[in-house]
């Protein structure tokens, strides 16, 4: 009997000592919800969050690629970039001055007066849009030669003009070639210098209307600008020939620099 009582003693102890043994070496089992405590009778963590890993670290924030540029394609610097991304954002002005040549159309002007120079002082709103205006100062210069006249008059006129014009920008990088077109209207003011109104056959002053008419072609790069043009003159309300009789029109070429906005 005693005999008996110390195996079945010794089956116990035996079987206990294994299944501790075997409760501290087995893994863990998986959690099933991936870190998130599963309800369970006695479970503390009921409802809270339980990271997998407490050491892991978020995923890096993805990187976008930057964009490709063509091989041997230069890169644009910020003036470039600014230009080029908004062109017409920017109206565009000028300020010109400028001169060139001028001769009256009409014949019996032309025999009394030898032909001139003339020089101009320019304001431009929107060379880079298709629609600008023009504002200016205009100024010329003829020799007379006709009787009762002094050997060195002049026939000087000074006025103002404005004008619509049309543009046609065509712009690349920093730099712009523009051909335009414009029609306006102005005043001039007539009057012989050194003159002997008297016997001349040419009053000393007149007062016209002027239509000018005509094109050119603009360049400009960065802040320097210039222009060529021709324009023709048609004048009203001339009473410059006392004898003969005939009108102040007139055309002229010129060319004109100055610095671009």
């Amino acid at each position: 009997m005693r005999r008996t009582m110390l195996l079945i003693a010794s089956g116990c102890v035996l079987g206990w000592g294994t299944a501790a043994s075997a409760q501290g070496t087995a893994p863990p089992p998986p959690d099933p919800s991936g870190g998130v405590a599963q309800p369970g009778e006695g479970n503390p963590t009921y409802g809270r969050v339980l990271p997998s890993d407490p050491m892991a670290l978020p995923p890096p924030a993805p990187v976008m690629p930057a964009p490709m540029q063509s091989p041997g394609t230069p890169t644009p610097t910020r003036d470039e970039q600014t230009y080029n991304t908004a062109p017409r954002m920017n109206l565009g002005a000028a300020l010109l001055l400028g001169g060139g040549f001028e001769d009256f159309t009409n014949s019996n002007l032309r025999s009394m007066t030898s032909s001139g120079g003339s020089w101009n002082a320019r304001a431009i709103a929107g060379t880079r849009q298709y629609v600008g205006l023009e504002a200016a100062y205009v100024g010329t210069a003829h020799g007379i030669n006709t009787l009762g006249a002094n050997s060195n008059a002049n026939l000087v006129s000074n006025g103002l003009e404005g004008a619509l014009r049309l543009n046609l920008p065509v712009m690349r990088g920093l730099s712009m070639v523009e051909p335009f077109g414009f029609v306006g209207l102005g005043w001039q003011h007539y009057a012989v210098n050194n003159g002997n109104s008297s016997t001349s056959d040419i009053s000393d002053k007149d007062d016209i209307m002027t239509l000018p008419v005509g094109g050119g072609l603009e360049y400009s790069y960065r802040k320097f600008m210039a222009d060529v043009r021709f324009t023709y003159r048609e004048t009203y309300y001339n009473n410059i020939l006392r004898t003969t009789g005939g009108n102040l029109n007139n055309w002229g070429v010129g060319g004109q620099v100055g610095v671009a906005f």
